[in-house]
């Protein structure tokens, strides 16, 4: 990483790079599908069956049959990737999660020529965001979110470089890769005021480039005019109105998003924060210190964390909120970070990264409809090289400079980044075990098999010949059988004069961390499970109650959701 190190060549620094991410990654190619996962596997099988219909389906994702285009709020390139690889390799998850490797591949790759053109070094660059929970978890699902990401990362190399060395093809080359980053994921849209802003500041003036960025605005309406004519609405507008009624509503409210935003920002990018001790000195890490404290003195005294009682009388959860409060000083660290280096060198390259990650934040941790780790993780890249630029930007003053002075909190990092995607990595696959083991039951050729829940749950059960229930239209049948998981979303409680409980199953994930369970707080894909993008702490097995219908039924098992 050449820290205390001498001069490596690129290629050996390529080779480096690529052994980061596949000996991180390697080791989760047998993860079941999870949560959203689904979504893009049932786009990718219709693609196949007719490409140019890609959203031309139903499914049962929110307890009722409802159109394709109405469910999902994502654009269907990743799904397409998807189609390709399966259509070669199959629909195992060994194959598509080793096609996705090769898209981790070059997200590592792009991160670090962004960071060598920027003068700084990129294998540690690299080695940063590797080792976050956001690239470990995000990169071992099939999402959209890791695709989507390298194409961003490609298309601020090629444009940059295009724009140094005024090379219109290259700016047309990084035009098209934004446009293709926009038909991956919305996010890709903010290439274009991010590349706009760089490009002012870099040429002091508005030139031919600006032409360059009206191609992917050009491409994002042309494909919602495209919604329009298939589906008869725009899934940006949908998206749009759907954050409006979700987001911030008030001032307190603004405060709170924040105050969560923080907390997944610093979680989810917790290799940041291991290096603190490397980048400032102890005055400034004493302060961060009394930041954690007061933090936690807050959460005390407002009561709650996330959904659950951070005052359990009379009783403190001190575990959560002591996460809670580093994570949150860690998100203000990786702000932090962006605002020292656009004071410290006040250039285009600088700008870039601040609006990068401010940008990121605000729209991903506050704005959005929901808090995830999805929303966050594209800022990973530049906080890999915000952290790699502050180092340079030292040379000695404050952090010593042998090897192991970096490789000790890379690797402190690494292990608790690779403990959070083991914890997503044995979650995803208890819902697979568990949708196997009760489908193959004795119980379940009973009658009919049914399932409540949704994500990897309902992808392994549907693959196996159940069927989810529809709140509107089910028709039970007395012997049917119900599986609901326990933690999962959109259930149900079965009346007790038309079912009876039959049995119960369990799977026990990982039992001392979490990416999502609601006593923890635990929400890595969705701040409505807790206030923390994972938790440590004593997890509990994942339940899935079993019922029999003892009568026959022509409507919704009860109109009451099981509280979370």
């Amino acid at each position: 990483m050449r820290v205390g190190g001498g001069h490596r060549s690129e290629s050996a620094d390529l080779v480096v790079v690529a052994l980061i991410s596949v000996i991180c990654l390697v080791p989760f190619v047998y993860k079941a599908f999870h949560v959203d996962d689904t979504l893009f596997l049932w786009a990718a099988r219709q693609i196949q069956l007719n490409p140019t219909d890609f959203y031309g389906f139903t499914a049962n994702w929110y307890g009722r049959e409802m159109p394709m285009s109405l469910i999902t709020r994502n654009p269907p390139l990743n799904s397409y990737f998807l189609a390709g690889a399966a259509w070669f390799f199959g629909w195992s998850e060994l194959a598509l999660h080793l096609a996705f490797l090769v898209i981790a591949l070059a997200l590592g790759l792009g991160t670090y020529f962004l960071a060598a053109r920027m003068g700084t070094q990129g294998v540690l660059a690299v080695a940063l965001m590797v080792v976050t929970p956001a690239f470990l978890v995000s990169s071992t699902n099939v999402m959209c979110d890791t695709l989507m990401l390298a194409l961003y990362v490609w298309t601020v190399v090629v444009w940059s470089r295009g724009l140094a060395e005024d090379r219109w093809l290259l700016l047309m080359g990084g035009a098209i890769l934004a446009s293709l980053a926009a038909l991956t994921k919305y996010h890709g849209m903010t290439l274009v005021p991010l590349l706009a802003a760089y490009s002012l500041v870099a040429k002091r003036r508005v030139g031919t480039w600006a032409l360059f960025l009206v191609v992917p605005v050009g491409v994002f309406i042309a494909y919602e005019c495209l919604l329009h004519s298939l589906y008869g609405a725009g899934v940006i507008a949908d998206a749009a109105s759907w954050a409006a009624t979700k987001s911030v509503r008030d001032l307190h409210h603004f405060a709170l998003r924040t105050l969560i935003g923080l907390s997944f920002t610093g979680g989810s990018l917790i290799s940041v924060a291991f290096f603190a001790p490397l980048l400032w000195s102890r005055k400034t890490l004493a302060v961060g210190g009394l930041l954690v404290g007061l933090v936690a003195a807050a959460l005390v005294l407002v009561g709650n964390i996330g959904l659950r009682p951070a005052q359990d009388s009379p009783w403190v959860q001190w575990g959560l909120v002591l996460q809670m409060s580093i994570f949150v000083v860690a998100g203000i660290h990786v702000l932090a970070l962006a605002v020292t280096d656009i004071t410290a060198r006040r250039d285009a390259d600088s700008l870039m990264l601040f609006l990068w990650t401010f940008g990121t934040f605000v729209f991903g941790g506050i704005f959005n409809w929901t808090t995830n780790v999805r929303s966050l993780f594209p800022m990973a890249p530049a906080a890999g090289i915000l952290v790699a630029r502050r180092l340079d930007l030292l040379a000695g003053e404050v952090m010593p400079r042998s090897r192991w002075a970096v490789l000790a909190p890379l690797l402190l990092a690494a292990c608790c980044s690779m403990a959070v995607a083991w914890a997503d990595f044995s979650l995803a696959n208890c819902q697979k075990v568990a949708a196997q083991s009760i489908a193959g039951s004795q119980q379940a050729k009973t009658g009919k098999l049914w399932f409540q829940g949704h994500w990897g749950f309902q992808y392994y059960m549907q693959s196996l010949g159940a069927s989810p229930v529809d709140f509107h239209s089910s028709q039970f049948k007395a012997g049917d059988v119900m599986v609901i998981p326990m933690g999962n979303a959109s259930l149900r409680e079965p009346r007790a004069d038309w079912f009876e409980q039959i049995s119960e199953y369990e799977c026990m994930p990982c039992r001392w961390v979490t990416t999502s369970q609601r006593r923890l707080s635990a929400g890595f894909y969705s701040d409505g499970w807790g206030w923390l993008p994972f938790a440590f702490g004593p997890v509990e097995a994942e339940r899935f109650l079993i019922f029999r219908a003892t009568r026959g039924i022509d409507v919704a098992p009860n109109d009451r959701q099981i509280p979370r």
